[in-house]
């Protein structure tokens, strides 16, 4: 099947959900030139027919439908990429109404509406920040709408000033402003670089006077070189940083799972000028998985232990490769149905690193 079929039979399927191929095309918007971004912006709308409420909440379906920052940055980011601005204001308005609820304009991560309260934790979630900031960055500068641009410099210098620490490995990103920090934990600070949004960081510094974007992405890849554990040379989910070496943080499983899959996909998003870091991803990834899909990787033997089949999971392998300059199975990257909410959100933002990084990577069957 070639990517124009997919993309084809895409559109005919959100031609059914909203009435006609026509407007699919129209709320993609104009700027979608390539098949790839063309194919992001239907993944998107597939994704929010499944994932987004009317009140503008996206609801993580293996955590009992709650909603976080996270989530919410996810979705802004995807409306501004596919350039549908009614979702983008759903989502932001419902963020800044149950979300930014601490006093110094961060969020408070999790909302759960069984609970009463809805926010019962305060404590802010560093990368749920990063991501809506950027997305209301990305959506001053594509909307031109100065005031989103405002908020999205607010939360930088607040991040900056109070979820980042200075370390013996340099200025680091803290996860939450509590819970973390040496004195909170046996081996603090404890950091996780899948918060390390190194676009974000990039685009943030640009335009935020003072924000340490580019401090804080030189000590990503330090910790990311620096961090890497056991035959496999990965890094681990959560990095305790109070010896003189970066090692797994403790009370935490010393594996490459859940969290740190997002590592690589933050990085080819980034640049293609770390070959030698997205190799040691790739080449773990064939031998442990092979054609049946990635699989968590413990640490210290370098073996796979729960598999993590879902497409979700290969799209980052397939932008891995394409970062790599290699070839892809352009039908199974290309082939999104959502599943559930954290593969299928690491699968849409795939196809929008690679309609944004390497457009030719999905054009070799056209």
């Amino acid at each position: 099947m070639t990517l124009r079929k997919t993309i084809s039979g895409l559109l005919a399927v959100l031609g059914l959900m909203t009435g006609s191929v026509e407007a699919v095309r129209a709320q993609a918007g104009a700027d979608i030139e390539s098949p790839a971004a063309d194919l992001a912006a239907g993944a998107w709308m597939l994704y929010q027919h499944k994932f987004l409420t009317q009140e503008g909440r996206i609801i993580d379906n293996k955590a009992g439908d709650i909603s976080h920052s996270e989530g919410q940055g996810y979705g802004m980011l995807m409306a501004v990429l596919a350039n549908d601005r009614r979702a983008f204001d759903l989502i932001w308005n419902w963020t800044r109404a149950n979300l930014v609820v601490r006093d110094d304009g961060l969020m408070a991560w999790r909302w759960d509406g069984s609970k009463n309260p809805h926010v019962k934790d305060k404590n802010n979630a560093t990368d749920g920040d990063l991501l809506v900031a950027w997305a209301l960055l990305r959506a001053s500068q594509k909307w031109k709408q100065p005031e989103y641009g405002k908020v999205a410099a607010q939360m930088a210098q607040t991040i900056s000033k109070r979820a980042t620490a200075e370390t013996a490995f340099g200025k680091v990103l803290m996860p939450g402003i509590y819970g973390f920090n040496a004195g909170e934990q046996p081996d603090g600070p404890v950091v996780n670089l899948s918060y390390w949004v190194f676009p974000a960081l990039s685009e943030l510094a640009q335009a935020s006077k003072g924000f340490p974007g580019k401090t804080l992405v030189k000590s990503g890849l330090s910790l990311l070189r620096e961090g890497r554990v056991g035959p496999a040379k990965l890094p681990p989910d959560w990095i305790g940083l109070a010896a003189s070496e970066p090692k797994p943080a403790q009370g935490f499983p010393a594996q490459f799972g859940y969290e740190a899959i997002r590592i690589p996909l933050y990085l080819a998003w980034y640049s293609p000028d770390y070959p030698d870091l997205l190799e040691t991803f790739s080449k773990q990834w064939k031998r442990s998985a092979g054609t049946k899909g990635l699989a968590v990787i413990e640490l210290t033997t370098a073996t796979a232990t729960s598999p993590m089949p879902d497409p979700g999971y290969r799209a980052v392998a397939h932008l891995v490769e394409c970062s790599l300059g290699r070839s892809v199975n352009i039908e199974e990257i290309s082939n999104f149905k959502p599943t559930d909410y954290y593969p299928s959100t690491l699968h849409v933002l795939s196809l929008m690193a690679i309609a944004e990084r390497y457009p030719t990577c999905l054009t070799g069957s056209l």
